[in-house]
């Protein structure tokens, strides 16, 4: 196993590479807002957002708590954060802060937050329970930790096709987490292992269609499925892209293709 240090490099190098086109990804907009509607913040309350990206998260928590209330989003990549502070400058916020910094070392007091969340986050992290630990130190007495994680079946048989794509050409897909975190289990076991004894898990069966195969290829080139595909020669990749659109064509509905996203809440709340 890589050594921690490693593996949050690797994650800031990953999105710090993703950050100009992060926010065309439909399905991770989609589960953050989500997670903020679920949570049910109220005005005044102070809010962290972990992992919190370009800030979708955030700013919908800022819109919640109102004046009155406080976000701060922390991340590791300043390229992601860079786009999180232009979008809060456009929606004219006054209530949002974001910083570079890692969710396990986090720089502030004690008993700080009314709520943490973190949307499709903590699965990327080397330690988890570390991370919801010290998540739980800035978090009031009775305040919630709430992340939301991808369910098994995620992209469903869209992702099967394109992994089997990609073996074909002798490629290996794109190395994710997202399955330490794939079942109500999962998500329990975590929260109980970090000292939560309040704790609820919502499933939801989230998607949407995506009109064309060419919107879908879009999709795989600008988020991490297409990472294999850096490598290749521009020959090989449009071959790849020629023959997955074709493939493709035989999932498709006249509603368009279906991309299957299942997802899972999970909260723990702090005794006292």
């Amino acid at each position: 196993m890589k050594p921690p240090e490693e593996i949050k490099l690797e994650v800031k190098e990953r999105f710090s590479n993703l950050s100009g086109t992060y926010d065309q990804i439909m399905f991770l907009k989609q589960i953050t807002l989500r997670l903020v509607e679920l949570t049910h913040l109220k005005s005044g309350d102070a809010v962290l957002d972990v992992a919190t990206g370009t800030g979708a998260a955030a700013i919908a928590a800022a819109q919640i708590v109102g004046e009155k209330g406080k976000v701060v989003g922390v991340d590791l990549s300043p390229a992601m954060l860079a786009h999180a502070r232009r979008k809060v400058n456009e929606a004219r916020l006054q209530n949002v802060e974001v910083y570079e910094g890692d969710a396990e070392h986090l720089d502030f007091p004690d008993s700080f937050f009314d709520h943490v969340i973190c949307s499709l986050g903590l699965f990327f992290m080397p330690d988890m329970i570390a991370a919801l630990r010290e998540w739980q130190r800035v978090l009031k007495p009775g305040g919630s930790i709430g992340f939301s994680s991808f369910g098994a079946g995620l992209f469903e048989p869209l992702i099967g096709l394109w992994i089997n794509r990609l073996k074909q050409h002798g490629l290996m897909p794109a190395s994710l987490p997202v399955k330490r975190l794939e079942t109500p289990a999962d998500c329990q076991a975590v929260l109980r292992g970090s000292g939560f004894s309040k704790i609820e898990v919502q499933f939801e069966q989230l998607g949407y269609f995506i009109p064309t195969v060419g919107e879908r290829w879009n999709d795989i080139v600008t988020g991490l499925e297409g990472e294999p595909l850096k490598q290749l020669t521009p020959e090989l990749r449009n071959q790849i892209e020629k023959e997955h659109m074709e493939e493709l064509m035989a999932f498709m509905t006249p509603e368009g293709l279906f991309v299957s996203i299942p997802a899972l809440f999970s909260w723990g709340w702090k005794s006292g």
